[in-house]
C-alpha cells in the first residue's frame, strides 16, 4: 500500500528513529478526514506501515487490541474476536505483519524485532510481571499516541498500579471460553486488578510531572495532535505518585461513580458485552 508523503512523514517528525519500539495508539478519526479530502482512503493501515517503515526490521510496532468489557462465560477467539480500542487496532490484526497476543482482555498486535517476545509472554493477569506491559519498560518502548489524551492513549499506568499493589483495586476474576491458534476452544481463567467502586481514571495531574521529568514531549502536525512518552521514566514517576502522593495524579474518587458501580453490579445489564456482540457478528458472517 502506497502511503502518503506527508503521511509518511509523521513518525520522524513525531520523533521515531529506526530501530526505535513504539506503543502506537490513534484515534484516526480526524486523521481518516483530512486525508479523506485528497481521495486517500485506508488511513489506519498506512499509518501502521509508516511506522513499520520508519522503524524496520530492528524496531517494533505495538498496538492496543483490547476486549476488556469481556463478562465470565463469553467467548474470546484468538484470530476472530475484533478489538473495542478503535479502527487502528482492527487494521493491526488484519495486517499481515502483525501476530496478536493471548490475552483476551488485553492483547496486543505486535509487528517486529520483539514480536516473539510478546507472543511468549503468556500470563493469567492482565498487568502483571510476565505480560506484554512488562516488556513495554524491559524493551524500551516508548508510547505515541495521535489525537488522544493521555487518559485514552495510555493504559501502561495499570501495568504500575499491579505492581505496587494499589488499594484502590482489587483481584478479580473472569471465566472465557477460548478459542486458541489452533481453533481449540476451552474455559479459561483470568485474572485482573480491577478498580474497586467509586474510582475512575483521571491522568490530567500527571502530564506535568511526566513533562518536568522528561518522559513526555507533545505537539501537532498538519492539525493532528500528538504524544510521545519514554515509558521507562514514566513507569518511575507513576510509581513515585503512588507511594507519596496516593495516586492523585492517575486516579481519583467520587461518590457518584460509587453509586454508578453500585447500580451497574446490583444490576448489570443483560446485553451481552460489545466484544461478544462484535464476535457474534462475525459468526453470523456467512
Amino acid at each position: 500500500m502506497s502511503v502518503p508523503s506527508e503521511l509518511a512523514s509523521w513518525p520522524e517528525r513525531i520523533g521515531v528513529a529506526p530501530g526505535d519500539r513504539v506503543l502506537l495508539t490513534a484515534d484516526v478519526t480526524r486523521v481518516a478526514w483530512l486525508f479523506r479530502r485528497s481521495g486517500v482512503k485506508g488511513v489506519p493501515a498506512m499509518l501502521l506501515d509508516a511506522f513499520l517503515d520508519r522503524v524496520g526490521a530492528d524496531g517494533a510496532i505495538v498496538v492496543p487490541t483490547f476486549n476488556y468489557d469481556l463478562r465470565s462465560g463469553e467467548e474470546f477467539d484468538i484470530h476472530r474476536s475484533p478489538t473495542i480500542t478503535g479502527a487502528l487496532g482492527q487494521a493491526a490484526l488484519e495486517h499481515p505483519a502483525f501476530v496478536r497476543t493471548g490475552n483476551p482482555l488485553h492483547s496486543f498486535a505486535v509487528a517486529g524485532c520483539a514480536q516473539q517476545a510478546f507472543v511468549n509472554a503468556e500470563s493469567g493477569t492482565s498487568f502483571g510481571e510476565d505480560t506484554p506491559f512488562a516488556l513495554l519498560r524491559s524493551e524500551g518502548f516508548a508510547l505515541v499516541g495521535i489525537d488522544m489524551h493521555l487518559n485514552h492513549a495510555m493504559s501502561y499506568f495499570h501495568h504500575v498500579e499491579e505492581l505496587e499493589r494499589v488499594p484502590y483495586r482489587r483481584w478479580r476474576e473472569r471465566v472465557i471460553r477460548y478459542t486458541d491458534t489452533q481453533g481449540l476452544t476451552s474455559l479459561r481463567t483470568f485474572k485482573i486488578y480491577a478498580k474497586r467502586w467509586g474510582y475512575e481514571n483521571e491522568l490530567s495531574r500527571l502530564i506535568p510531572l511526566l513533562s518536568v521529568a522528561g518522559a513526555m514531549v507533545s505537539g501537532h502536525l498538519d492539525r493532528v495532535s500528538f504524544l510521545h512518552v519514554d515509558l521507562r521514566k514514566a513507569h518511575e514517576v507513576i510509581a513515585e505518585d503512588i507511594r507519596t502522593n496516593e495516586a492523585r495524579s492517575i486516579v481519583r474518587f467520587t461518590w457518584k461513580n460509587w453509586l454508578r458501580d453500585c447500580y451497574h453490579t446490583i444490576l448489570p445489564s443483560s446485553l451481552p458485552s460489545r466484544s461478544q456482540q462484535l464476535l457474534s457478528e462475525v459468526h453470523a458472517r456467512p
